[in-house]
């Protein structure tokens, strides 16, 4: 009976303790959850970010392709600076109930794809926050907490430091070549950080990205109630290309991107246009989204309820395929994650790299990344290539932990553009 209670103990500890080292993303968990999306509106791009007391809020939706309709509780996590679980407990972060159930859904409206399309609204009259950091909305069946179908990033700021910051096609390894380097600072006149190197940790953005996201803890040099991040390496990032983009908001009226929609019983099929290698042709801008998509129906103004899903077919043309790594479809439209879902077959027959993705009615940015085996970071050389004239949207996000403390707060954020006149 001894050694059973100890083994227990054990397996216990480990359990908790692998929970605790979950790094949560925003995505599905569950086959039937499609189009998980959380954005603050109020901000203009769309990151579900708010101010710590503040009146904006976020709004996470997600549809439901189960043939019935289920009811949903949420929870809500406070995360480490790294997206794990902090170890507060919920009455140290949270006014009110630790979450409730989702009570706005509706069902979809002549659709082929029958689905039920949720949405919530945080903060609400159930549940605010108390203090800043990384949080997460854990939705899961009614009261069944351990079997979440989804989970969703968001933030809440205290906006305690002013942060600038630069980026630059001439960097310390090349000049107007491949790559774009950021320089930045990060000034405190009112507010106390008794030793940056150790209490701060800044992490920088291209394009949502987190694959190749730069997580700085060590200054570059210091000034009075000023800190610089300059010449570092880490900052150094692959220039990439536009993005790529479709339009499937229509049925009747094709974009420039699709070669085919048609019906074939009992779903629709969008079929793209065959995608080339962009890495040896000259530079070409036109104004993307940055990675994003955005649902959409044409002549309608309810796009959440009458979007439609179509299976929509990539395929990217190429001779002989990859024998050191894999090809992957990158942006918001795969969570701009490299796994099963984002990861293209080679197909001998048809010559090409082909991957078929269940997509609601909308409009869609997308590239291809290479990963080789073994790595976990993706580049963009081979395929799309890297103009150091590209606009990417980087962004900047300064955590402190004070001696002390048990909890990172997020004291900033910044949003600058690589070629903001671009955009002007």
């Amino acid at each position: 009976m001894k050694k059973f209670s100890l083994i227990y103990i054990a397996c216990m500890i480990l359990t908790y303790s692998f929970a605790d080292n979950i790094v949560y993303e925003t995505k599905s968990l569950n086959k039937n959850i499609k189009t998980v999306q959380i954005e603050n509106f109020s901000r203009k791009p769309y990151y579900p970010i708010i101010e710590l007391g503040g009146k904006d809020k976020v709004t996470l939706s997600f549809d439901d392709l189960s043939p019935e309709i289920n009811t949903y509780s949420y929870s809500i996590i406070h995360c480490n600076a790294d997206w794990t679980k902090s170890k507060l407990n919920e009455f140290q972060y949270l006014n009110g109930f630790d979450g409730g159930f989702i009570r706005n859904y509706e069902s979809s409206v002549n659709t082929y794809f029958p689905y039920t399309h949720y949405t919530l609204t945080f903060p609400n009259e159930d549940v605010t926050c108390t203090i800043s950091g990384n949080y997460i909305i854990s939705v899961y069946p009614d009261n069944d907490k351990d079997n979440p179908v989804l989970t969703a990033r968001f933030m809440v700021v205290e906006s305690l430091v002013q942060i600038n910051c630069t980026v630059s096609p001439i960097t310390d390894i090349s000049y107007k070549k491949d790559y774009q380097q950021m320089e930045l600072s990060i000034d405190y006149p009112d507010y106390a950080i008794n030793q940056p190197s150790t209490e701060l940790k800044v992490i920088v953005q291209q394009n949502r990205r987190t694959d190749n996201q730069a997580v700085l803890t060590q200054p570059s040099f210091y000034e009075q109630h000023k800190i610089n991040y300059k010449l570092n390496k880490n900052l150094i990032f692959e220039a990439g290309n536009e993005y790529r983009e479709f339009d499937i908001s229509s049925t009747r009226v094709i974009s420039r991107q699709i070669e085919s929609i048609a019906y074939f019983k009992p779903y629709y099929h969008a079929t793209l246009y065959p995608d080339i290698i962009k890495s040896n042709k000259e530079y070409e801008y036109w104004q993307d989204i940055a990675g994003r998509y955005i649902i959409n129906v044409q002549n309608s103004d309810y796009s959440e309820t009458e979007g439609d899903y179509f299976f929509t077919h990539f395929s990217l043309a190429m001779e002989i395929p990859y024998l050191s790594g894999e090809i992957y479809i990158l942006g918001d439209i795969t969570g701009n994650r490299f796994d099963d879902n984002s990861r293209m077959q080679y197909n001998y027959q048809t010559g090409s790299y082909e991957k078929t993705l269940l997509l609601k009615q909308g409009g869609y940015d997308y590239m291809y990344a290479f990963v080789p085996f073994g790595e976990k970071k993706g580049s963009t050389k081979e395929i799309e290539g890297n103009k150091w004239e590209t606009d990417n949207e980087y962004i900047v996000y300064v955590y402190h932990h004070p001696f002390g403390s048990i909890y990172d707060r997020l004291i900033g954020y910044q949003i600058v553009y690589s070629n903001q006149y671009k955009r002007e």
